[in-house]
C-alpha cells in the first residue's frame, strides 16, 4: 500500500512523503480499533482519529493530520481495489495527493467487520509538523 501511495504521488508530480514508523503504528492500531469495536468510523471505539498518532508521539505544538479508512472482503479488500476507491473519492484523494502533508504511514488488520469475516481494514495516516 505504501508503494501505491508513492506511485500515485509520483504520477501526479507530487513530492514523496516520508514513511514514518510512528504513523504506520498508529494506522495499524486504528485498523485494530475498527475491527475490535466493529465500528467502521473515524472515531472507532469512541476515540478521536488522532488518538493513536498522539499516543505514539506524532503530535506536538503545531501539527496537522489526516486519515483515510477503507475495508473490503475478497477482491474488494486488495491494495489495488482500496487505492482505486480512495483515488476516486475527492477527500481521500486530497489526503493522498495534496500538498498539506509531509509524512504518512499505512496499516492493515484483518478480521470480522459488519458481519463480514476476513475483512481487510486499511488505514492511512498523514501528517505534517509545522
Amino acid at each position: 500500500m505504501a508503494c501505491m501511495h508513492r506511485y500515485a504521488r509520483k504520477r501526479a508530480g507530487r513530492s514523496r512523503l516520508r514513511r514514518l514508523e510512528v504513523l504506520g503504528g498508529s494506522s495499524g492500531r486504528k485498523s485494530g480499533d475498527i475491527v475490535r469495536c466493529d465500528d467502521f468510523s473515524h472515531t472507532a471505539c469512541g476515540r478521536e482519529f488522532t488518538y493513536w498518532m498522539e499516543l505514539l508521539g506524532y503530535g506536538g505544538r503545531c501539527w496537522s493530520a489526516g486519515e483515510n479508512i477503507a475495508y473490503g472482503t475478497g477482491s474488494y479488500g486488495t491494495v489495488r481495489s482500496i487505492m482505486r476507491a480512495w483515488l476516486n473519492s475527492p477527500g481521500h484523494r486530497d489526503n493522498i495527493l495534496g500538498r498539506g502533508y509531509s509524512d504518512f504511514g499505512v496499516g492493515l488488520r484483518i478480521g470480522r467487520l459488519d458481519g463480514n469475516p476476513g475483512a481487510h481494514v486499511w488505514t492511512a495516516h498523514f501528517g505534517d509538523r509545522c
